[in-house]
């Protein structure tokens, strides 16, 4: 049996949200934290928005802890309290509806659940890539996507600043709230081709004023998923 919290959802995104999330121990999971957030198809903007419908997430090691997105790709999870959760995320089995062309959703990951970032009331964002997209994409902004390698995948909230990650990597590449380009400032800051030799990378704002920051587990062909929160 599922153990999800019991919230109405709303089909809402945007790249730089205000807090929707209640802050843990408020009730919706009782002394737990409940977590909460969205994921979207990789191109996904407000005026184009795609939700993944069918990805399933559960806290490694606790089948008993998991929930699928909802047609929006919206998801809830009660967590026990810990500084950092990891909570695996497959893809779903059926093509996306919004973005076929884009090819099938193959890369899994993890997703990294922080005690403060929940506390903070901002909702976890993360998206996924299709193959055909992934394949195209990842050549525009380098030498292409290396399967023994991994994606680190920052969202950030408030300000954003610019984020780094210590384990070497491509170049990053960051969205704006409307398109992707080169850089390390954006709503959301990827990491390509992370080196996964040492299983960890660590992962803050330059100027470490912020929330959500540390060191997280990374592995190859897996995107590893973040927030940080601007102070």
């Amino acid at each position: 049996m599922k153990r999800v919290c019991l919230l109405a959802l709303v089909a809402c995104s945007s790249p730089s949200k205000t807090p929707d999330a209640p802050p843990a121990g408020d009730g919706q999971c009782g002394t737990e934290d409940f977590f909460t957030g969205e994921v979207v198809d990789w191109d996904s903007t407000n005026q184009t928005f795609c939700g993944v419908f069918g990805a399933m997430l559960q806290v490694e090691g606790d089948a008993s802890r998991s929930d699928t997105t909802n047609p929006n790709g919206r998801f809830q999870l009660c967590l026990a309290q810990a500084d950092q959760t990891v909570i695996d995320v497959l893809p779903p089995s059926a093509a996306s509806e919004c973005a076929p062309q884009a090819g099938a959703y193959q890369l899994g990951g993890m997703v990294i659940a922080t005690h403060a970032v929940i506390a903070s009331g901002q909702v976890n964002s993360l998206r996924m890539i299709g193959a055909t997209r992934a394949a195209s994409f990842f050549s525009q902004f380098g030498s292409g996507l290396d399967n023994t390698k991994a994606i680190v995948f920052v969202h950030v909230d408030g300000t954003p600043g610019t984020v780094i990650s210590s384990a070497a990597h491509d170049p990053p590449i960051e969205f704006d709230g409307s398109a992707w380009g080169s850089g390390d400032t954006g709503v959301y800051v990827v990491f390509p081709n992370t080196d996964v030799s040492t299983g960890t990378s660590t992962v803050n704002f330059a100027d470490a004023n912020g929330i959500g920051g540390g060191t997280v587990p990374v592995a190859a062909h897996e995107i590893t998923y973040l927030d940080l929160v601007a102070q």
